[in-house]
């Protein structure tokens, strides 16, 4: 309670908040002097962000307090041989090397007006929370679909040693080449694999039949199970592309091995000044 009251002064007063309020805003001991955050707005924030972003649900996420984080990476295997009984072993040792994730930044600001700020009756912090996280969920979602690695994440659909399955026709939908898809991967990943496409796409599915008339894709009759195609999950993601030609509109694989890495130091910046003259 004492965050989120001083939360709020901070937004109507800014830099003339009092010394002691500012105190209760700092829930990180940063070198810039902590963050105008209080630490349950931050974790209210990213779970406001799972209902826009649906690829943290089933991706992996850490989230971080340094500038980057490095994955060891294994390049190669040992080269073990048949021998007989007297030959010597011959020696192999496995390559390494390393992966360096970056957090981007992702910056934006809201106005709020003097009378919601006074009038809100206490509502006017979670009324930027929403409006933030509502911005961010968009973007992040669409960076985890379609980022291109520059300045902001690097997408699903992005990186180029993702191998595809061709569908061979721009009028239908091959439920043969479905299936082909999903054999197409090692049965580890096949196994924890989740289908993602959106709406109009997966409104093409709901249609697709089996040579005996059963539905290729099943609803979900139970609460908290996913629907299903070909017997895995299915999640809609608004980024997808449409189902035409050229495009790739429906991903499947196991999106645990998709790493989402959050610096977990939210900074907010109340300016009175820039937008002052209209309130």
């Amino acid at each position: 309670e004492i965050e989120k009251k001083a939360f709020g002064n901070y937004l109507r007063l800014g830099n003339q908040t009092p010394p002691d309020e500012i105190k209760a805003l700092t829930v990180s001991n940063d070198p810039q002097a902590g963050y105008l955050a209080p630490a349950e707005m931050s974790t209210e924030f990213i779970r406001d962000l799972v209902e826009y972003s649906p690829i943290r649900s089933i991706a992996s996420v850490r989230s971080i307090t340094s500038s980057s984080v490095k994955y060891p990476k294994r390049t190669g295997v040992t080269n073990a041989r048949w021998e007989g009984e007297t030959e010597e072993s011959e020696e192999s040792a496995p390559t390494f090397g390393q992966l360096e994730v970056v957090p981007h930044k992702l910056t934006t600001f809201t106005d709020v007006s003097n009378e919601l700020l006074n009038d809100s009756g206490g509502t006017a912090e979670a009324e930027v929370r929403m409006a933030l996280a509502e911005d961010f969920g968009k973007k992040e979602g669409t960076a985890f679909v379609n980022g291109t690695g520059s300045g902001q994440p690097e997408g699903l659909m992005t990186h180029a040693d993702v191998p595809e399955t061709i569908n061979g026709s721009t009028s239908a939908l091959s439920a043969d080449k479905l299936i082909e898809l999903m054999y197409a991967l090692p049965a580890m990943y096949r196994n924890a694999g989740t289908w993602m496409m959106n709406g109009t796409t997966l409104g093409v599915i709901r249609k697709l039949t089996d040579g005996d008339g059963n539905f290729l894709w099943q609803p979900s009759f139970q609460a908290g199970q996913p629907e299903t195609l070909l017997g895995r999950p299915v999640i809609e993601a608004v980024d997808m592309p449409d189902y035409e030609s050229g495009s790739f509109p429906i991903i499947f694989g196991d999106f645990s091995a998709y790493r989402i890495v959050d610096r977990l130091a939210m900074s907010i910046l109340s300016d009175p000044y820039t937008q002052a003259r209209k309130g």
